[in-house]
């Protein structure tokens, strides 16, 4: 009997430890999308960084965050630079029985001077989608303190076709050239993704 009490115990102190240390997301499965890659670079900045580079570092970022600080089961569209099609990224999320889906991308303009912070879920996705969206876009203004151009909603193949609740980020413009030199400090987009972590945190109520 007292074995069995010492084995609850050491139980619930390490669960206890668990919470304490932020592993709010253990058991949550999260499919982690770095948009592009491969011979789709997606925008390319002023100098040649590459959108499918930066997406890639934040994602595994992200992917790390939500392991070591969540708890979270990850699973990634890619985890170099490869091409992989929409509906194979889509189709691979569904299968795995994702809970949530995030898409990390960064935008574009003909326009150099323009830089913000856009972030999407779909046109008529569920309220938890809405909510997602809603709380990693509050934390990616609080990273980079860029103009806010609002959350959107849009018919995106990811954000259409995926069966769970979907984000599409779009943390900044890498055609603005002071954004561009930001991005390619691994500082700066190391905390791109970890507030983007932080939101999805919010999203399911637990600390970090």
């Amino acid at each position: 009997m007292k074995k069995v009490f010492l084995m609850v115990l050491v139980f619930v102190l390490a669960l206890s430890f668990s919470v304490y240390a932020g592993g709010g997301l253990v058991g949550t499965k999260i499919y982690v999308d770095p948009g592009h890659g491969g011979s789709d670079s997606g925008a390319v900045g002023p100098t040649g960084l590459t959108e499918k580079e930066v997406n890639l570092r934040v994602g595994t970022v992200l992917k790390n965050c939500l392991i070591e600080y969540g708890g979270a089961t990850v699973r990634m569209s890619r985890t170099t630079d490869v091409y992989v099609s929409l509906s194979d990224r889509v189709n691979d999320a569904n299968s795995w029985g994702a809970d949530r889906f995030i898409s990390v991308h960064h935008n574009a303009s003909s326009d150099p001077s323009v830089n913000g912070t856009e972030t999407y879920c779909y046109t008529y996705g569920s309220s938890y989608s809405f909510d997602l969206r809603n709380k990693v876009h509050a934390q990616l203004l609080a990273w980079g303190g860029l103009p806010d151009r609002g959350t959107k909603t849009a018919d995106f193949y990811v954000l259409k076709y995926t069966s769970m609740p979907t984000i599409l980020t779009e943390a900044s413009f890498i055609s603005n050239p002071d954004e561009e030199a930001r991005l390619r400090d691994a500082g700066y987009t190391w905390r791109e993704g970890y507030y983007i972590y932080k939101g999805i945190a919010d999203h399911y109520g637990v600390s970090y």
